[in-house]
């Protein structure tokens, strides 16, 4: 199971579900989709060690393109931190 997220900048932080959610919820998208997505991306991840966050960010942009008009909240709530 994936345990760690390798941010932009090379810090490592513990891979967090609940924090894909919040970000995910940030962004505007209603808490229950938030967690289906965190759910899904965890469960993509299983068999890997760490993470780049850069691939979760890619992986969230995949699932809610599928499902929903979201990206484009998504990025400006990213470009607002």
């Amino acid at each position: 199971m994936v345990t760690k997220v390798i941010k932009n900048n090379k810090s490592i932080q513990p891979y967090s579900e609940a924090k894909i959610a919040k970000a995910c919820i940030g962004a505007k998208m209603p808490a229950p989709v938030a967690e289906t997505i965190a759910k899904m991306i965890t469960a993509e991840l299983k068999a890997k060690d760490a993470v780049k966050s850069s691939e979760i960010k890619k992986m969230i942009f995949d699932i809610i393109e599928k499902i929903s008009k979201v990206p484009k909240e998504w990025a400006s709530y990213k470009k607002k931190k």
